[in-house]
């Protein structure tokens, strides 16, 4: 993955200058002319490793910048290289109390320069592994509960916010304890792993796909409604059930035929997050009552099945 840089600075020629700099080192460039434009390309999502500003700029100073990433979660920990034609004392303590990451003076030596960014780079490096080790979980790759819960919050408010559907599909492997109980917890883990890769498979770049706990998975849809959450769902229920998964038994390599029982439920006013996951919770309990393999909605306080 390319190396990423945000540079910003009002003076044209300054970000030519050191966007020249920073090209010729291996590194890409971007380039924004005050706070307001960078904040919009710090977006959620974006993929800059360090931010490398002018402190003194009209309107927001970098100053500014800086104090706005470190409310943001999404940028907290993201570095931010300070430019600065002031040496007082005063500033540098302002500049490093407000969050910056380092700083240096303007027309530094390039060495140095370039040695503080690439700095800053590995220490975002090292971040990055650490805050995907902490939010993964380690035999699926997807994301744990704790991360998932954050998430869930955050699309919940944005949904609110903008006044846009978001649905969420607890899943569920049917008779998971006979797999482990049959043929072992390595082939357990095998269908583990593989139902994850088909969830993951199905899901949409916007949407998240989290292990619940055990052998449970829940399905979060941003932007989604009820109607297009389920149908999405239930296609992959059925081609899990049409296709068995490979895994590891004491006689070998052999196919699990693999089902998925579940409910969907979409977010509506007042929920909270576990009013939400428990609409979910009732619609999958019902359709492991009910027979499995299949799904329920939750829709205007009843249950609905999807599939029969």
């Amino acid at each position: 993955m390319a190396t990423r840089i945000l540079l910003v600075d009002d003076n044209a020629i300054i970000r030519f200058t050191y966007e020249v700099v920073l090209r010729r080192a291996g590194f890409e460039v971007d380039s924004a002319s005050d706070v307001d434009q960078a904040l919009e390309m710090l977006a959620p999502g974006h993929d800059y490793h360090v931010v490398v500003s002018d402190l003194n700029m009209p309107g927001k100073s970098g100053q500014d910048l800086v104090t706005i990433l470190r409310e943001t979660p999404a940028n907290q920990m993201l570095p931010v290289l300070m430019l600065t034609g002031s040496k007082e004392r005063c500033d540098v303590i302002a500049n490093l109390n407000a969050g910056v990451s380092d700083y240096v003076t303007k027309e530094p030596d390039k060495a140095v320069f370039l040695a503080r960014v690439r700095n800053l780079v590995k220490m975002k490096q090292l971040q990055d592994e650490l805050a995907h080790a902490s939010q993964t979980d380690a035999l699926t790759g997807l994301a744990n509960r704790r991360h998932g819960c954050a998430r869930l919050e955050e699309e919940m408010s944005r949904s609110r916010r903008y006044e846009r559907g978001m649905t969420v599909a607890l899943l569920d492997i049917d008779h998971f304890k006979r797999i482990n109980d049959t043929l072992g917890h390595h082939a357990g883990d095998d269908v583990l792993v593989a139902v994850s890769e088909r969830l993951q498979a199905a899901s949409r770049q916007t949407d998240c796909v989290i292990r619940w706990g055990g052998e449970e998975f829940l399905f979060l849809f941003p932007e989604t409604d009820l109607d297009e959450a389920a149908g999405i769902v239930d296609r992959l229920r059925a081609d899990l059930a049409a296709n068995p998964v490979d895994a590891t038994a004491p006689e070998g390599l052999i196919q699990v035929d693999v089902t998925v029982s579940g409910g969907v439920a979409q977010l509506e006013a007042g929920d909270t997050l576990e009013s939400l996951v428990d609409r979910a919770d009732k619609g999958l309990y019902a359709a492991k009552e009910n027979g499995r393999n299949r799904l329920l909605v939750s829709r205007d306080g009843e249950l609905e099945p999807v599939a029969a």
